[in-house]
């Protein structure tokens, strides 16, 4: 009698994009290669030039996992832009260096990738540290920008669509590619995501909430040290970029609607400069955003995306 035949797993390139991040991967980084029971995983990080001893201590502690140093901090869009260049698996996970994993993490994401040739990302339930759902995939919507919402209902049990995910996902990289990647427009961060998750809708490729897969997020380790102004000054710039970018008109107006109480918001929070820069910052790039709506609503040969 023939033994039976088992299909092979996928080889899966598992990026991690790191700055000054010494501090977060003993625990997290350990716990990852600890539990990520999949043996066709290969591992690599592309670090933001650390001045902490971030390359040293993984080169030292973890001989097997490939390190390529940038000489400047890209910011984080085009550093996993640069990690998903070097990746030469058609499967990718992102994997942010303050994220804490659960065991068999990965595995339910490769299946849902496999399963269905459309889908182009995956990802799983994110916790806060006291156990809570902080993201369960992402649902945009028009005022998505200004709530600051995930705008996801909770799923349960259930795998479902959303439109993106974030910190941690795996996506089919040949759909990455083909709607270009991270937008580099909003380094250092914060947005590039969202507009990921536009591009895929576009594109008509499902992004699956894939409830097996769990993991901690820690918060935000690099900008959270941050001065609020400092924070707030490309937060802005980033949200108003993603809005004029991305949005179709009918929710463009509705998001106008609402633009008023988000500048009240910047002056009782103390930011009103920072809001009217980033205005001044849309202004200046208003040829650019033009050219770049107009290359999508071709693209897509409608001005409206579907509906969530």
């Amino acid at each position: 009698m023939n033994a039976p035949t088992t299909t092979p797993l996928p080889p899966v390139t598992l990026c991690m994009v790191t700055f000054n991040s010494a501090k977060l991967l003993p625990e997290t980084f350990t716990r990852l290669l600890a539990v990520t029971n999949y043996p066709a995983a290969r591992w690599l990080v592309v670090d933001n030039a650390s001045s902490d001893g971030t390359v040293e201590l993984i080169r030292q502690r973890w001989p097997e996992v490939r390190v390529e140093q940038m000489g400047s901090n890209l910011g984080y869009p085009a550093a996993v832009n640069r990690a998903f260049a070097l990746a030469d698996t058609e499967f990718v996970a992102q994997i942010n260096p303050d994220v804490r994993v659960e065991p068999d993490w990965l595995a339910p994401l490769v299946a849902a990738l496999v399963d269905d040739p459309a889908v182009a990302m995956a990802g799983g339930r994110i916790l806060r540290p006291d156990g809570t759902t902080q993201f369960c995939g992402t649902r945009l919507h028009p005022w998505s920008a200004l709530l600051g919402s995930r705008g996801a209902r909770d799923p349960g049990a259930h795998t479902t669509r959303v439109d993106f995910h974030s910190p941690l996902f795996l996506v089919r990289r040949s759909a990455w590619q083909a709607v270009g990647g991270f937008s580099e427009g909003y380094a250092p961060g914060y947005y590039e995501d969202a507009e990921l998750g536009f591009a895929f809708r576009r594109a008509r490729r499902p992004v699956l909430f894939v409830p097996e897969c769990r993991a901690v997020h820690l918060g935000s380790a690099t900008f959270k040290l941050l001065p609020q102004r400092s924070f707030m000054r490309f937060y802005e710039r980033n949200r108003l970029q993603f809005v004029f970018r991305n949005y179709p008109p009918g929710w463009l107006a509705l998001h106008l609607l609402g633009e008023g109480a988000k500048a009240l918001e910047s002056l009782a929070r103390g930011y009103p400069r920072e809001y009217v820069a980033a205005w001044q910052t849309l202004w200046r790039e208003r040829v650019a955003i033009r050219l770049f709506r107009a290359s999508w609503q071709r693209a897509a040969g409608q001005l409206n995306v579907p509906r969530p």
